[in-house]
């Protein structure tokens, strides 16, 4: 065999090598997934984030069924496929979030610090839980990284992150500082946690209705609990209260258990709306469980009363008939943020490093006819501003 011919065997025998070593090296063969003493080796130091590792596995937690989540999840999967981090991943307009799941369950992670994989039985709803079912959802050692949403789950995770194996952050929370799942915009309870951070979403809401109408007396339905009371706004509502001089009034109604309570909810509803009617001239349709369709039905009397109707759940309710609604908060801008957080979790940052501070925004929309059905005064700059205002046609 001559030199030449030797080189050249040589050669090729070692770019085969280097060939097999980055195929392993791409495919985290060479990660702590198959290698049960490199894993250990990191188990130990606290210092290697929970996230350096060949696959993340991820898992959901919501509190309800909630269409702004499924927005929210959607725009996510969209994004970590725009940014490379999912590959098989279709993209549509999947109508519930068990939908959207399934297809990120079925798309794959291609992170080179830590493959995404969404893991199918990991999704879980808490209003449809016992303490047992949520105990081991809590204690699973076979995931990661626990995408939450809602204020209440978030609460629970918070609540239990000392014996919760797994890293978790929480999406779609009302004022998650007020609320106790984070210490402030940038301290944790636990370093296992992440939480999106909005001190001022629901004061941006209420000082924007205040400007346009100066309201005097102002109405509200809740439930008689904390939380509600901080879900709901009426905390802010309430210090605005004595800044500005109006009055708050409320009226306690328990949301609906499901469809088979729904007769017995809209009929207290419609009762706590008509007690409020002598004393008010702004409500403010604070309770999260009206179905939209309701919409027109519930106010009738009370546009026709010449009340203003802000709505603080959806555009969707000023279509139906609500006077206002300002968006503080975009679902597909929303998704997008928790796209990057995930991808730089996926990159190596630790999640105790991550930045929980994000603000959409605003967007104000607007319903014609039922500034008109009330007789209020818009200033025009509020039409100039507006971001959608609703016609006859868009309510049909």
């Amino acid at each position: 065999m001559t030199g030449s011919r030797l080189k050249n065997i040589c050669i090729s025998v070692a770019a085969a090598v280097l060939a097999l070593v980055m195929l392993t090296a791409c495919s985290g063969a060479n990660l702590t997934e198959n290698d049960p003493a490199q894993e250990d080796m990191f188990s130990g130091d606290p210092n290697i984030s929970r996230q350096t590792k060949a696959v993340i596995r991820v898992g959901l937690f919501r509190g309800e069924d909630y269409y702004y989540w499924n927005d929210e999840l959607k725009s996510m999967g969209a994004e970590l496929l725009h940014n490379r981090l999912i590959t098989s991943y279709q993209a549509r307009n999947y109508e519930s979030m068990e939908d959207t799941w399934a297809a990120l369950v079925s798309s794959v992670g291609l992170s080179n610090r830590g493959r995404l994989e969404f893991v199918e039985d990991a999704f879980y709803t808490l209003d449809r839980m016992n303490e047992d079912e949520i105990g081991q959802m809590l204690d699973r050692d076979d995931l990661d990284l626990m995408l939450t949403f809602g204020t209440a789950s978030g609460k629970i995770m918070t609540g239990n992150a000392d014996r919760i194996p797994y890293d978790f952050m929480v999406f779609g929370a009302t004022n998650t500082v007020n609320t106790g799942i984070v210490k402030s915009e940038t301290e944790r309870y636990s370093d296992n946690a992440f939480a999106q951070v909005d001190t001022e979403e629901t004061r941006r809401t209420m000082q924007s209705a205040y400007d346009l109408f100066h309201f005097r007396n102002v109405g509200v339905v809740y439930e008689d609990n904390e939380d509600a009371y901080v879900y709901s706004g009426i905390d802010v509502l309430d210090e605005m209260a004595e800044t500005y001089g109006f009055t708050v009034h409320r009226v306690f109604v328990d949301e609906s258990e499901g469809p088979e309570d729904d007769e017995r909810f809209y009929s207290e509803l419609e009762a706590a709306y008509a007690s409020l009617l002598p004393k008010i001239d702004t409500l403010i349709i604070t309770t999260s469980t009206i179905e939209d369709d309701k919409i027109p039905e519930l106010l009738d009397d009370i546009i026709d009363a010449g009340i203003i109707t802000i709505s603080q759940e959806s555009e969707e309710e000023c279509r139906m008939g609500a006077l206002m609604f300002m968006m503080v908060a975009s679902a597909d801008e929303d998704g997008m943020f928790m796209a990057k957080t995930i991808g730089d979790y996926c990159q190596g940052t630790p999640i105790s490093e991550l930045p929980m501070v994000y603000v959409s925004q605003p967007k104000l929309y607007l319903n014609y006819e039922t500034i008109k059905r009330t007789g209020v005064r818009i200033p025009m700059r509020a039409y100039m501003i507006a971001d959608t205002i609703y016609t006859e046609e868009d309510m049909r």
